[in-house]
Formats: C-alpha cells, structure tokens, sequence
C-alpha cells in the first residue's frame, strides 16, 4: 500500500514537471529561433550604450565639427561597471538592469546572440517562476501549467525575450518576490524570507519606474489577507526596501514624460485598458515603432472581462486570485495614472504594460463557472499557440541591417577619409540620432580608426573648407538626395554603395561653386 501510494504520488508530481520542462523547449526554441534575424533597434543600441559605463560621454561630442580621433565607444576599455551608477541620465530606466548587463557581456561578450540571450535566460526563468507561484497560490498544478503556457508561447514574451531591454528581468523579479510574499502567507514569516523580499522590492525598484505598481499591489494584498504579525513584518519591510531604493537613487529620478507621447488615433484610455489582455496574449504585431493595436472588440471585450471582473466574482470560492487581480491593477492602474495626469498615451506601448503580463497569465488559466467555463483556460492556450506560431512564421520586425552598413564603411573607407553620420538614420531628434547610429556601426564594425563627423543641420563654410583637404569624404544615412543637401548643400554625390534604402553609404565631392 505504502509503496502503491508512493508510486501514485511520484507520477503526479513528475507529469506536470515533464510537461513544464516540455513547454519551456518550445519556448526556448521559438525564443532563439531568429533571435539574432534582425540587427539591434534603438532602443537596444541605447541600453547597451549605459552598459559600457561611460555616461554622456558620447552625446556630449560637437556636432557639424571634424573630429579628428573618433571616440572609444565599446566595452574594450570601457570604464569598470560601477561607473553605471553614476552615468545613466539620459534614460527613464534606473541602473540595475545595465549593471547586470555588463557583468552578462564581460562573461560571455557583446555580440547579438550573447547580449539578447539574457533577455531569454530571464524570460525562460519566468515559465518556472509562474509556475511555482500559481501552484503554491492557488494549490492547483493544472492552472499552473497553463498559465506558463501562456507565458511560454505568449508572443509578446517571444518578443521581449529577444530584445536588449529589461522586461523580462523585471518579471523575473517580481515573480521571485512574489513566491517568497506566498510562502510568508502559507507559513509565516522569518528573517531570510523578509530579507528576500526585501532584496527583491529593491531590485524591482532599482530596474525599471513602473514596477512602483507591483510593489504597493504586493502591500496591499498582505494589509488585506495576512495575520497580524505577518502583516506588520511584510509591510514595514516593503517600506524600508522603497526607503533605500529611493534614497539610493531618488536623486537620480528626473522627468522623462512626453505629453501625448504614443498617442493612436481614435483610442480613448478605456478602449486602452480593455485591450491589454489581448495585447499580452494574442497580439503578434510587436513593431517597436508602431503603437500596439487593438484586436476585434469581442476579443478585447472577452479577455478583459475574464481578467478584470471574473476574478473579484469569483474571490468568495478562489481568495487568492485577489493576489493577481491587484497584480494586474497595481501594474496598468499606475501607467493610467501617468496617462491621465500628463496627457500622455503610455497605455497604448506594450512595453510599459507588460509589467502586469504574469497577474493576466495566472488569471486566464483558471476555469470559469459552468460546465463549458471549465474550458475557457484551453481555448486561450490555443488561442495563444496559433498566435505564436504566426508570430514565428514572421518573424520580429525590421530593423535597420546597421551590420552592412558598417562593413561598408569599413570597407570602402579608409583612415584619410572622413565619415559623416547623418541624424535621421534612426529618425531621432536632435543630437542622439547620428551619435547613436556611430555606437551601432562600432558595435558591429570594431572600432573606428578615421575622423567622424555627426552631421545635423548645415555644416559651416569653414568645416566644409576643411572637409576638402581629405582624400574622400563619405556619408552615412537613408537619404543620399535630401541629406547631402541638408548637410553639404551644393555638393555632389557619387557612388552609392548599399542596397536598399536603410543601407546606404555614399561619397560627396565639392560642387563646382565649392572651392578652397
């Protein structure tokens, strides 16, 4: 009978740790298959910039000015990793996940593959992570396993699993935190469990603005459901961690808001907030440049409601989904916040929601009421699969091949020649553009050897004078047409290398007006 029983309990725990382990392949492959297909975007050019520790260093170099020994940019010779601290101020993202990274590419280097291989370490770390937390929350392994499914083949996981961008570690953080605020709630508390937390609240703190959601969500359901003591212990420790985060790095926190920044046309806020069940499901379209869009409104209307008022129906039989629903709340209800008190859309960019991707996992995977309700988890797994699927049969979205053009560069010029790298490469304004697109040709091309120029603007008679004494003078952009006329009006352009219109590089000669 004993051995029966414990035969019995054997196979119950290793069938879902056999499908667990199943899922996490599919999603390690659908996670790695074309992580390297596309360059870098800008975004990720900018993350990997703070990572090398050396501040503003690069955005603070003239412009329309010949630099004669073009600046370090890289890791070799990068300043140590705790110049992070101090350096980052031209991003709305405090330092952690740029110190983590530079420790990840002083271990395994800065190519493609290696640097967006943390995103995916995380994001796989996350499939485990949920798993355990809804298990030991809810008690039921069944739910577990659908709501790692759903994080597995999510393809807005997909999507941040291969990007240089920290949303991943954030809800690897806050799922590590979350499984350590259950157990206190199942089994009390001690000092290494509040030390944990306490670690954890930090870290969610120190990575990224938003995550203030999830932390006072975390208070609130310990004010709501812990006893007394438990209570007391894990409130004044998420207030002493908010303390040291803030008072570490509260004088860093400058105002990055963009009024009507990510504005869509004809999307009101609530029509936002509705579809961000859908989004972080069923929604295949993650290009960084376009605003997120909303699926069908039945979709939008059905997921919303099985996340957002199913779960306060059903807290009298299921408590604990108390805990994912304020997890959802506390993430979108602070980017509403933000939204309504500066005129801004933050709602409608997937990346500033995806904090509250797990709450959503864990609530769709528990069957609804009624005999078809207990269905309701299966259809959004499949659902989620046949997106995912589409998601990998297109792959992520285009970026710029920076690669090609910087081997171009470096092929076709040489150390007499200078290069000028335009602005709206990237279409960014002001001086960030063409510094960045300098970053991104020296990431892929090695370091640079000639004189450089970031061009934005007309460059002065003076500089053009002095332009004339090299053997050649090369441009680097989109546009060979408008940007030679917006740089170096009146001269001519010649040799076009580069296919397509993301991958041009071309020399200039003065015109027949221009002479020293």
């Amino acid at each position: 009978m004993i051995k029966s029983q414990a035969k019995n309990q054997f196979r119950k725990s290793w069938i879902p740790i056999s499908i667990l382990i199943s899922m996490m392949a599919l999603g390690a492959f659908l996670r790695l298959d074309q992580i390297t297909k596309e360059d870098l975007w800008l975004d990720e050019y900018s993350t990997l910039f703070l990572a090398t520790g050396r501040a503003n260093a690069i955005f603070q170099l003239p412009q329309n000015q010949i630099i004669e020994h073009a600046p370090d940019v890289g890791f070799p010779g990068a300043p140590a990793w705790w110049h992070i601290w101090n350096g980052i101020s031209t991003t709305s993202h405090p330092p952690l996940y740029h110190i983590v990274l530079r420790l990840w590419v002083d271990l395994l280097g800065d190519g493609d593959r290696s640097i967006r291989l943390m995103s995916t370490v995380f994001s796989l770390g996350c499939i485990v992570l949920l798993y355990i937390a809804v298990r030991d929350l809810s008690g039921d392994k069944l739910q577990a396993l659908i709501a790692s499914g759903l994080m597995a083949f999510a393809p807005i996981e997909i999507y941040y699993s291969q990007q240089v961008r920290p949303y991943t570690m954030i809800q690897f953080i806050a799922l590590a935190a979350a499984i350590v605020l259950i157990s206190i709630e199942k089994r009390g508390w001690s000092w290494l469990k509040l030390m944990a937390l306490g670690v954890g609240v930090i870290a969610l703190a120190l990575t990224h603005y938003f995550c203030a959601g999830l932390i006072a969500a975390f208070a609130v359901y310990s004010i709501i459901r812990f006893r007394r003591q438990d209570r007391i212990a894990v409130v004044w420790t998420i207030v002493g961690a908010a303390v040291i985060a803030a008072t570490a790095w509260g004088s860093h926190v400058g105002d990055y808001s963009v009024s009507d920044y990510g504005r869509m046309a004809h999307r009101s806020l609530l029509h936002m907030i509705l579809s961000v069940p859908q989004r972080l499901t069923m929604e295949s379209n993650h290009d960084p440049f376009v605003m997120a869009d909303n699926g069908p409104w039945p979709l939008v209307i059905s997921l919303a409601v099985i996340a957002y008022l199913c779960p306060l129906l059903l807290l009298r039989r299921r408590p604990y989904l108390l805990f994912w629903w304020l997890w959802i709340a506390g993430a979108i209800g602070l980017v509403f916040v933000i939204d309504v008190a500066r005129h801004s859309t933050l709602l409608s960019i997937s990346r500033y929601v995806i904090p509250a991707a797990p709450g959503v996992y864990a609530i769709l995977a528990v069957p609804l009421p009624g005999r078809i309700g207990k269905f309701s988890p299966w259809v959004i797994l499949l659902g989620v699969l046949i997106f995912s699927v589409n998601y990998w049969q297109t792959g992520p979205p285009d970026s710029p091949s920076v690669a090609t053009i910087s081997n171009l560069v470096r092929r076709e010029a040489l150390p007499s020649d200078v290069v000028i790298v335009t602005g709206n490469y990237y279409y960014v304004a002001g001086n960030k553009g063409p510094r960045l697109t300098y970053f991104a040709m020296a990431h892929y091309a090695g370091p640079w050897k000639g004189p450089v120029v970031f061009g934005g603007g007309a460059i002065s008679d003076g500089v053009q004078l002095q332009l004339m004494r090299y053997r050649r003078v090369w441009v680097v952009g989109v546009d060979p047409g408008s940007d030679t006329r917006k740089i170096l009006p009146g001269w001519e352009v010649h040799d076009i290398h580069g296919p397509g219109d993301s991958n041009l590089l071309w020399y200039v000669t003065p015109g027949r007006s221009r002479s020293l």
